[in-house]
This record gives C-alpha cells, sequence and structure tokens, in this order.
C-alpha cells in the first residue's frame, strides 16, 4: 500500500507540481498513463538503489551509510537525470540545476510521507 501511495505522488509530482515549479523537468504526457509509469519507474528505481546503498554500507563497513546520509538529499536528483537519459521519450531534465531542485521536492515529500507513515 505504502508503495502504491508512494507511487501516486510521484504521478502528482511529474504532471502537476514539477512543470508549475520546475520548468526543466518534464513528462510527456499527462497524469495517465505517463504520470504514473514515471511515477512507478521513480520508486522502483528508488528501491533498487536502496538495495545498493544497503550493499555498499555492508561492503565497506559503513563508510558508505556515512557518505549516504551526508547526500541523501541529491539521490532523487540522480535518479531524475538517470531516468532521463534511458528514457527520454517519458521524462525530460535539461539540467542538474532543474534535476536538483526536482529531487529536493521529492526528497521532501519521501520525508514527510515516511514520516506520516512511521507514525501510525
Amino acid at each position: 500500500m505504502k508503495f502504491l501511495l508512494r507511487v501516486a505522488l510521484m504521478a502528482v509530482l511529474f504532471s502537476y507540481v514539477f512543470p508549475a515549479i520546475v520548468p526543466g523537468v518534464s513528462v510527456h504526457g499527462g497524469f495517465w498513463p505517463e504520470g504514473i509509469v514515471a511515477g512507478f519507474l521513480f520508486a522502483f528505481v528508488g528501491f533498487v538503489l536502496g538495495l545498493l546503498a544497503t550493499v555498499i554500507s555492508i561492503g565497506t563497513l559503513g563508510i558508505g551509510f556515512i557518505v549516504l546520509v551526508l547526500l541523501q538529499m541529491f539521490i532523487p536528483a540522480v535518479t531524475l537525470q538517470v531516468m532521463s537519459s534511458w528514457f527520454p521519450e517519458r521524462l525530460t531534465v535539461v539540467n542538474w540545476e532543474a534535476a536538483i531542485v526536482a529531487g529536493l521536492c521529492i526528497w521532501l515529500v519521501n520525508f514527510v510521507l515516511n514520516r506520516l507513515t512511521s507514525s501510525k
């Protein structure tokens, strides 16, 4: 259920919020199905990066964990850039500035969502 909520929030961000706030990030199409697909891809890539981060943290005996904690706000920006290069027909990110602003928005939404769902 939490995964579906995250996908829906990402779809809203990609379809409505980013075009209004961050003009450099755009999904080609509307909320359905392009926004949902982009949200699903972002959530799935985030899940895979989380697993990779766990492996790196264990492999480096905790040093990788410290680096990930310090740079966690920029992971969504990197994910956006990777998605725009892998799926250019779905998502466009014009530069790193737009990716960082959108990534910080995504990080903030994920932070609030994690706080709300963990308190229940």
